[in-house]
């Protein structure tokens, strides 16, 4: 009778140390243990996002799982979160609008990090704009649908702006000395643009900088979104390739309030 207890309890001690085994070989991993780990949270709910990048080392927008057409060289650097877009001479990335997940609709809001460098003294940021009929191709400026954010020199400063398109003129977002950034101290800022119903406004770190009434947003010829230039659609007036960084992209069928703004910006700083 003892012996067999004795087997028994050889057979118990074996099964056991197997299975301590099992559950603790990975210990000196990271992570410890054989589950996968949890993907990071959004800063917010993810409730309409259309588009996403975040660069990190790659041009795939993680909303469609579609890579970015490249033009140029730009590339990666050290980002607000990890990495982000390294802007070049004559070059940026375009995406279809087709794309994205839905269509872009009546609200809407674009937000991303913003690192800038002010060599040239103008750029083009991220822009929606439709073609110029009749124009040369390299005299694209039609502004009566999608919108523009860019930046143009303020007096040694880099003062960002924003146009919007309703469908048969534009309407202008300046936030004069408000939406100045100097090159020479470079921070990180989050630019954000919102269209809701009958206004659009105009944010850098969560605080509004300018808004106009607007009677709608129109996608009227709309075809893709550039990252990092105006071009190949807004670049009569000079606003072309950007050598800045941009971080954590992100566009929103639905238009989000100061404080989901400054949310993003806390959790992407955190």
């Amino acid at each position: 009778m003892k012996t067999k207890r004795a087997l028994y309890l050889i057979l118990l001690l074996t099964v056991l140390g197997l299975g301590a085994h099992s559950c603790f070989q990975d210990l000196d991993q990271n992570p410890p243990f054989d589950y996968p780990e949890e993907p990071p949270k959004p800063p917010i709910s993810e409730d309409g996002q259309l588009f996403h990048m975040a660069f990190e080392d790659n041009f795939r927008d993680a909303s469609s799982n579609k890579e970015l057409t490249v033009i140029g060289t730009p590339g990666f650097s050290e980002g607000k979160v990890n990495r982000a877009y390294s802007g070049a001479t004559n070059s940026y990335l375009t995406f279809r609008l087709s794309d994205m997940p839905a269509q872009l609709g009546s609200a809407i809001t674009v937000g991303f990090w913003y690192k800038v460098n002010a060599n040239p003294d103008r750029a083009g940021i991220v822009v929606v704009s439709p073609p110029s009929e009749g124009a040369p191709a390299n005299a694209q400026n039609n502004r009566t649908s999608g919108f523009r954010i860019f930046r143009e020199d303020a007096g040694g400063k880099q003062r960002i702006k924003a146009n919007v398109g309703n469908g048969t003129a534009d309407s202008w977002l300046d936030g004069a000395e408000k939406a100045d950034i100097d090159p020479a101290i470079a921070p990180w800022k989050y630019i954000t643009l919102v269209i809701t119903t009958g206004k659009a406004l105009f944010y850098i770190d969560g605080e509004e900088v300018a808004s106009t009434d607007l009677s709608a947003i129109s996608w009227a010829g709309c075809d893709i979104l550039s990252i990092g230039s105006g071009e190949p659609r807004f670049n009569e007036w000079g606003h072309l390739s950007d050598n800045s960084l941009i971080d954590e992209l992100r566009i929103y069928n639905r238009a989000l309030t100061a404080a989901q703004i400054k949310e993003i910006i806390n959790h992407d700083s955190e």
